[in-house]
């Protein structure tokens, strides 16, 4: 009956999509009574889960009580977190009345309504919570072009009543695979989703790259090419959109390796990748891929999600351009694959790799690390994961039946009675009971770093490498991932000083160095302070999430940990090595010190140590200031420019100085308030606004008529041309004038 025309669409659609552990629910229609809930949460089983809301046309009052025993259910399946994706404003209103609406969930996204009294037509604004938080809490939005007019359409709700929810939201940013997820295999408009990002892991021979992004012109070929050897494994799990320049950087890429590695092989392949990248041309004469997807469907509970597949494990099936019987992983039903027959056909060209049993036992515990370089962590740490994680991917290695070794794995000593006293560290933390290695690394030097310490220096040949020491912890992942932040800050001090423009470097450190100066100094002498330990934390953590933001690759060369039973439970002490590159470390310095002028100001981008001073997640650095709009405004060097008449252009200072033109031009004609949000010392982020009064309007003179176009002038009467360049003819009193 589903195909008979006269069968009534269902009031509510509820479609599914799913890729590793991100699963996505987008709701269309009216939620009611017969939303059942309960049921649906029941059926969820995933890390993250992402619900789109944008399609909701009205959510009744028994749908209300249906909705809460849903997300009460959902958000308590999604291991990781639950996500709300461009909800409707009438979720909005829902999420505004309804204490429990949204559960333990976050909104990232909010359609807001907007009127245009020009054509008379309605519209919807996309809102994000990571760009547009700033003016939602001002609870007014800034005037936008109607799509169907061109003309300005406002803001039509009141701001405090709409925003209620909203603002008491902190800002966040979407981890990269559920941006990349939204982005590639939902054609979300993410911000920030489509950049490309490299994250490196190494241990011995063995170099894990895994790439998260779009591929398109900006492929760093060359940069990423450099210096690869050994075996190498290309993490492409997270690549999007493929476009065709990158397609063709990337074959670049793989001829320029492939001569000096002695093994390459492609990791997690995606259908579209699978398709564009993996023909046996594309392959050349050392890639192998270990692992793919391809699409499948689950009729039985409506589930469409890309499966991954091992080519060790299915390479029988195959050669014979058939996809391998799966099952699907939330009702156990027999699922159908719906990939290409352009996946298809490629399916038997693809090689049992040669890959050593040691090899892919190691890929979990290389991803994970990789992973955890390139995540900004949140307050609190989700629990750490093993090395095979639950992740699809890090699987791979189990459906190969491997045990997963732990590469230079876990020591435990246990103190004999009689024998030696216990080791209670290199911070007297408590008897040390495992190490990540027998003994400690020549880097890890007694003494040199207190915890929380860090530092960079520069090596033969330019490159920086950082060095760091954790803080006490109480979980093994927080103190990794604070080692690393703590590295990555120090490299960005070290760039700074070694910045090559004396105007920059008068005006920008300046900004951040006291506020870091006296936090570090407070972690110094009291390493176990909270609030101490808190704030030098926060500000690495920006620090490190804009390093990477703007373009650094780092690379972990070092790492060594210690367990500790603590009077107060187990407690870790994390030491890592971080590497970038001299070309990425040019890069780098070329970004942050090229200026852009704008209404008679210089500026900078935004430089990531201004973290430990302000919460800003961009803006523009002023450092020069000549006679113009700016300077009449009582803008003033080391100002941080945020957004102009409510318009956040976080996209780098040439966005921001195209819009602050484009604005200052548009209110200068029309006549109106030219406003900036500008950080300007310590406090709250101030308002500079100046009134600007439109021209007066004046009649256009038209050109006296010659030759060919001049009037006729009657023999009895008076010629005169009106002020809109018409021709009045007659005599005498027809003259208007007289």
């Amino acid at each position: 009956m589903a195909d008979d025309p006269t069968t009534a669409p269902p009031k509510l659609l509820v479609e599914r999509f799913a890729d590793g552990g991100i699963a996505c629910l987008k709701f269309t229609g009216m939620i009611d009574e017969s939303f059942d809930g309960k049921q649906l949460g029941a059926s969820i089983a995933c890390e993250t889960l992402v619900l789109d809301l944008g399609g909701v046309k009205k959510i009744s009052s028994f749908g209300i009580r249906e909705w809460v025993d849903f997300m009460a259910a959902a958000t308590k399946a999604a291991t990781r977190a639950t996500i709300l994706v461009e909800c409707a404003p009438k979720v909005v209103d829902q999420l505004n009345m309804v204490a429990n609406f949204a559960g333990a969930a976050r909104v990232f996204s909010c359609y807001a309504p907007f009127r245009c009294d020009y054509c008379d037509s309605e519209h919807r604004v996309l809102l994000q919570i990571d760009r547009d938080l700033e003016a939602i809490r001002s609870m007014k939005l800034a005037e936008r072009p109607c799509p169907s007019c061109h003309e300005g359409m406002y803001f039509d709700d009141d701001g405090a009543t709409f925003f209620s929810y909203l603002i008491a939201q902190d800002k966040f940013a979407l981890e990269p695979e559920v941006a990349t997820f939204l982005a590639a295999k939902l054609d979300y408009a993410v911000a920030g989703a489509r950049k490309l990002r490299v994250d490196k892991a190494i241990e011995g021979r063995v170099t894990f790259v895994r790439l998260a992004g779009d591929l398109d012109q900006a492929f760093p070929r060359d940069k990423l090419a450099e210096g690869l050897e050994g075996v190498v494994i290309l993490d492409v799990s997270a690549i999007g959109k493929i476009e065709p320049a990158g397609a063709a950087a990337w074959r670049s890429f793989l001829q320029m390796i492939t001569p000096g590695v002695e093994e390459l092989y492609l990791f997690g392949v995606q259908p579209a990748f699978l398709e564009k990248l993996c023909g046996a041309e594309d392959l050349g004469k050392k890639a192998q891929v270990l692992s793919f997807a391809l699409p499948y469907t689950c009729k039985a509970c409506g589930t469409s999600a890309a499966q991954p597949l091992d080519v060790g494990a299915h390479v029988e099936v195959l050669k014979f351009a058939t996809a391998p019987e799966l099952r699907c992983p939330t009702c156990k039903a027999a699922m159908l694959c719906t990939a290409t027959d352009a996946s298809m056909a490629l399916l038997p060209g693809l090689p049992k790799p040669t890959a050593s049993p040691a090899l892919v036992a190691s890929l979990g515990g290389l991803r994970e690390r990789a992973l955890a370089i390139s995540k900004p962590r949140r307050a609190t740490a989700p629990p750490a994961t093993t090395a095979a994680g639950s992740s699809p991917w890090a699987k791979i290695a189990v459906v190969l039946g491997l045990a997963v070794v732990a590469l230079g794995g876990v020591v435990a000593y246990k103190v004999l009675a009689g024998g030696a006293p216990p080791d209670k560290g290199l911070f007297g933390v408590g008897p040390v009971v495992e190490r990540s290695a027998p003994t400690r690394p020549a880097w890890v030097v007694p003494g040199k770093l207190g915890l929380g310490g860090a530092e960079a220096r520069r090596l033969p040949g330019g490159d920086l490498l950082g060095t760091a020491v954790s803080s006490i912890a109480t979980s093994q992942q927080d103190a990794e991932d604070e080692a690393q932040e703590a590295a990555l800050d120090a490299i960005a001090a070290e760039l700074a000083r070694a910045a090559n423009d004396a105007t920059w470097f008068a005006m920008v450190p300046s900004i951040y160095e006291p506020a870091r100066a006296s936090k570090l100094a407070a972690l110094a002498r009291d390493p176990q302070s909270t609030q101490a330990r808190k704030d030098v934390r926060e500000a690495r953590q920006v620090t490190a999430y804009r390093l990477r933001n703007d373009g650094a690759l780092p690379a972990i060369v070092g790492k060594y940990r210690e367990t500790y039973d603590s009077v107060e439970g187990r407690r870790y002490v994390a030491f890592v090595q971080i590497s970038m590159f001299a070309d990425n470390i040019a890069d780098l310095a070329k970004h942050y010190t090229k200026t852009q002028t704008v209404l008679g100001a210089t500026i900078v981008p935004m430089y990531p140590l201004v973290g430990w001073r302000y919460a800003l997640d961009h803006g523009a650095i002023v450092i020069g200031l000549a006679p113009g709009p700016l300077k009449d405004l009582g803008i003033v060097e080391r100002n941080i420019l945020v957004t102009v008449n409510g318009r956040d252009p976080a996209n780098g200072i040439a966005s921001f100085a195209a819009i602050a033109t484009e604005e200052y031009t548009s209110t200068a004609k029309r006549g109106g308030t030219f406003r900036l949000e500008v950080q300007a010392g310590d406090g709250a982020k101030r308002e500079f606004s100046t009134q600007l009064v439109a021209p007066p309007s004046t009649p256009p003179t038209p050109d006296k008529p010659t030759g060919r176009d001049a009037p006729t002038v009657p023999a009895t009467g008076v010629n005169t041309w009106d002020r809109y360049g018409g021709n009045n003819k007659g005599s005498g009193r027809d003259d208007p004038t007289q």
